[in-house]
């Protein structure tokens, strides 16, 4: 890791909570077996939240003989086939991303992966726009003719740029597109080899902090009103949503962001077993206020959310917890 990186972890610790959780729940040399959630790239809030679910969770692996760890990944298309292939026990995905693999749509064409079982609603991803301000990018048809990266192939930033730069009337031909891992973007852009990137992601996250405390000043671009109701209205799994600025004070512009998001949702196989979702679950739900605080991306996540597993049914270990605890019937 660079030292600039290095910087920028330090800097984001102090703006959260003292207990803010940035780093995997991995340890060397414990006995008891592990069990893996794919996340995403470790600047961004897969990987936070799948941090924070294996320290709840290890707080009782002496109990349970068995460990959770964090595995970093490129996001949910590629979580969606670790899981299904048995590389991992649980992964992270977004709920339209799960929609399309149940469905056999999208990457999945014709291979619905009909396993999959929801564990746990978590917090919501926003389409992040981020761009150079000496670029004179104010819309997203403001990209015409710039250097964009919308992430690696396999990760949802990479679907979701695609497709914003399509709804925004941005022909594939008018921009130079690249497909650099979300977790360069913010060092390309400083570099000035691109000139924004898209991003879908929690808030608060490590490379929008990057982007924005480097020499180049950086700023996030709105999406219009009415592309915000158009996709919200036509697809109910999208959500209109804002993004945060107060915790990147030195973007050149602050004030409300307007965008569109999507839910990320725990997932698991079917085949996994009853007790070890149902565990999970409850380590996580019962001690809630502490899951919360481990990472401002969870502040906002209530119980009735993290019952909804929404487009996939949820893991029977799951519903089991949730209907002792009041929240499924």
């Amino acid at each position: 890791m660079s030292s600039f990186s290095t910087l920028m972890h330090v800097a984001l610790s102090l703006l959260t909570t003292s207990t803010v959780l940035l780093a995997p729940a991995i340890l060397p040399a414990f006995p008891q077996p592990s069990l893996s959630i794919t996340s995403g790239n470790t600047t961004g809030s897969y990987y936070a939240a799948s941090s924070a679910i294996a320290k709840i969770f290890n707080r009782k692996s002496a109990d349970y003989e068995i460990r959770i760890e964090t595995v970093a990944s490129e996001g949910s298309v590629v979580n969606v086939d670790s899981v299904v292939e048995g590389k991992a026990a649980f992964g992270i995905g977004e709920s339209i991303i799960l929609q399309q693999a149940a469905k056999g749509m999208g990457p999945w064409e014709g291979k619905a992966r009909t396993g999959l079982r929801a564990v746990l609603g978590l917090h919501v991803e926003a389409v992040t726009v981020v761009a150079a301000a000496d670029r004179e990018i104010r819309h997203v048809g403001d990209l015409k003719g710039k250097r964009v990266n919308i992430g690696a192939p396999g990760s949802s930033s990479y679907e979701y740029g695609a497709n914003l730069l399509e709804l925004s009337g941005v022909n594939p031909a008018d921009v130079t597109l690249s497909g650099h891992p979300a977790a360069l973007a913010s060092e390309l852009l400083q570099k000035g080899e691109i000139d924004a990137y898209i991003y879908t992601v929690g808030h608060p996250n490590l490379s929008v902090l990057e982007a924005s405390t480097g020499k180049r000043k950086v700023l996030l671009v709105p999406l219009d009103k009415q592309l915000i109701e158009q996709v919200t209205t036509r697809n109910p799994l999208l959500l209109p949503a804002v993004i945060p600025t107060s915790f990147y004070p030195n973007l050149e512009r602050q004030g409300v962001v307007p965008t569109i998001g999507v839910r990320a949702v725990l997932f698991t196989r079917a085949d996994v077993t009853e007790e070890t979702v149902y565990r999970l679950v409850r380590e996580v739900i019962g001690n809630f206020d502490l899951f919360r605080r481990q990472h401002p991306v969870l502040q906002d996540l209530t119980p009735r959310e993290a019952a909804d597993g929404g487009v996939i049914p949820l893991h029977p270990g799951a519903t089991r917890y949730f209907r002792e605890a009041g929240f499924a019937q």
